[in-house]
Parts: C-alpha cells; structure tokens; sequence
C-alpha cells in the first residue's frame, strides 16, 4: 500500500511538471515528463490519470503540428476515455476531454482527407456537447467548445458540398456564439468565431439557395463589418485576416 502511495506521488508531481512545462513554452520537456508520467500512470493502474496525459499529449502534439502522432494518441486517450465513461458516465471532466478529443481528431481526419471519420468525430463531439450544454446550460466553456466544433464541422461540410447539413451546423453555431456574444461583448475570442460562424452560414446559404442570394448577403456584410472592426484591434492577427479575405471572397462571389 505505502509503495502504491508513493507511485501515486510522484504520477502527481511528473503531471504538475509537465503542465508547468507546458506554460513556460518547453513542449519537448514537456512530452519527455509525460512519457515517465504514463509510465508512473500504468504501474499505479491509475486509468484517469493515464487518460489525462494522453489528452494532454494529444494537445501538445497537434499544437506542433505532428499531427499522426497527435492523432494515435488521441485514439488510445479516447479508447482509455470510454472505459471511465463505462465506470462513471455522469463524470463532467471525462465527457469534456472526450468531446474536446474527438473536436480535435475530426480536424485532424479532416486534415488527412477521411472525410467520413472526421465526419463521424465531429457528430460525436457535437453529441457530447449538447448533452453537456442540457445539463449545465450557463457553462460558458461547453458552450464555447461546442461552438468551435460546429464552426470546424459546418467548413467540412461546405468542403464536400452538403450545404443543407452545413446550414444546420452553422445555424446551431451562430446561435451559440451569439448568445456569448451578447454576455460578453468584450471578448474579442467570441466575436472572432462569431464572424467566423456568420461567414460560413452565408457561404452555405447562397449554396443552399443560389438564386435568392439576399439572406447570404446579408449574413456575409455582417460578418464582415465584425471582422474589419477586430482588424483594427489586432491588425496582426494573421488567422483574422485570413477569415476577412475569405468573407470578401465570398461577397465578391454572390
């Protein structure tokens, strides 16, 4: 028992290391801890700790861009994931990663060109999210994660020409995101993937519906009038100015 414990204590410090790693910037001492903290995981038979680590893994791996490695180990924290839920599926925390995991696996497929599996990821995502969001309904992370896979989800969908199942999409996003909006009008993150949301919901509806292009119109001046006010806030902000010229793009295009 007392070797358990101190098995125990030191799978606490290595997670600690690493998050503090991750903070100062230091990913590759931070992979390095984790790899000793899953080890430390499996001799404690610790599954959530273990799980833990993997979803962090999976994060920093897809923030460097190793997107194979990232996506192997968000397929071995999902597999571990599933059996907690098993054990405890009311659990918040385990719904959140698996729903942020499977959010982030959808990009990565996406990425890779499985359409159906990034598909089958974002779906599943999404039905993490909504039920969080039921239970919890002012929780503004859930709420904010589940926006942000729409967003991810309703672009693939425009890619591979669904319009009618990206409008769902992005109606359910802009919806989200509005009502952040409208409690936090000064979070630049919230108006940012709003203008994102209404930008890819003009794209769909004029795709949806290319003879009647009034409503994607009026959707797309929308998102650009939000996107060239936080230009002047951040006029370095590179992603921003990306998701600017593409709604351009697709007013030019009406």
């Amino acid at each position: 028992m007392a070797r358990s414990k101190v098995k125990n204590l030191l799978l606490l410090k290595q997670i600690h290391s690493a998050v503090t790693q991750i903070k100062k910037g230091k990913l590759d001492k931070a992979l390095d801890t984790l790899d000793k903290a899953e080890k430390s995981a499996k001799q404690a038979k610790s599954t959530d700790a273990l799980y833990y680590i993997l979803f962090t893994r999976g994060g920093i791996l897809y923030s460097a861009k190793e997107y194979d490695r990232a996506l192997k180990t968000y397929e071995k924290a999902l597999k571990v994931g599933s059996e907690l839920l098993e054990n405890d599926p009311e659990n918040t925390d385990y719904q959140h990663y698996m729903g942020t995991t499977l959010s982030n696996m959808g990009n990565l497929l996406r990425k890779k060109g499985e359409v159906d599996r990034a598909v089958e990821s974002y779906s599943s995502a999404r039905k993490i999210y909504s039920d969080l969001i039921t239970k919890d309904p002012e929780n503004a992370v859930y709420r904010s994660y589940a926006g942000e896979n729409l967003n991810n989800y309703g672009y693939l969908l425009l890619e591979v020409g669904s319009p009618d199942s990206a409008c769902e999409i992005q109606t359910e996003a802009v919806e989200i995101y509005e009502k952040l909006f409208e409690e936090k009008p000064d979070n630049l993150g919230y108006q940012a993937e709003l203008s994102v949301a209404l930008s890819q919901l003009g794209s769909c509806l004029k795709q949806q519906a290319p003879e009647d292009t009034e409503s994607a119109k009026k959707t797309l001046e929308r998102a650009l009038e939000m996107q060239e006010k936080l230009l002047t806030q951040q006029p370095e902000n590179e992603k921003l100015r990306e998701a600017t010229t593409l709604t351009k793009e697709r007013l030019e295009g009406l």
